[in-house]
């Protein structure tokens, strides 16, 4: 396959990807979206408290301590879970890797 055409079809796989319907998921479903990277083993909790991750709800991805996130499917996951959906708001949530984290919303991040 040509270099061109690899980047053709990441483009329609991104486009696609944006152009779903993240409500109409179950719960297992938006995992599998989000946690793309894959899901940890369980990890040990942390002495030194709970982490705090910011998601910028303008981003495609976000960045956690285990990997890329599909920043989409893990919004409507994390407003199912905790209720927040707007910027500013934070709340706790447990993530695949065992461990508790204040989840941070944020319109944008510099």
């Amino acid at each position: 396959m040509s270099f061109n055409k690899q980047i053709k079809n990441k483009d329609k796989e991104k486009q696609k990807l944006r152009m779903q319907d993240w409500s109409k998921m179950t719960d297992e479903e938006l995992s599998v979206m989000a946690f793309s990277e894959g899901i940890p083993p369980s990890a040990e909790e942390n002495e030194d408290g709970t982490r705090v991750i910011t998601i910028s709800m303008n981003s495609e991805n976000t960045q956690m301590p285990f990997g890329s996130v599909k920043t989409g499917p893990f919004l409507e996951l994390f407003w199912r879970k905790t209720g927040a959906d707007c910027d500013g708001e934070e709340e706790l949530m447990d993530l695949p890797d065992g461990n508790t984290y204040l989840i941070c919303l944020a319109t944008h991040c510099e």
